[in-house]
């Protein structure tokens, strides 16, 4: 089996997700990258979600 890094797991998905019609703006995909960094624990994460959807 292949070692993948965390990397390429996310770019994968990220591909994954286009091809079905989805967009991440630079910062989403930066917040998600401090979440699986450790750099922001899951509820900061969710609440930075939350926080732009409202904005919006």
């Amino acid at each position: 089996m292949q070692n993948v890094t965390t990397e390429k797991a996310l770019k994968n998905q990220l591909a994954s997700v286009r091809m079905e019609g989805y967009r991440f703006s630079e910062k989403e995909i930066e917040n998600v990258k401090k979440c699986l960094s450790g750099e922001l624990s899951f509820k900061q994460f969710t609440d930075k979600i939350i926080k732009d959807v409202k904005r919006k």
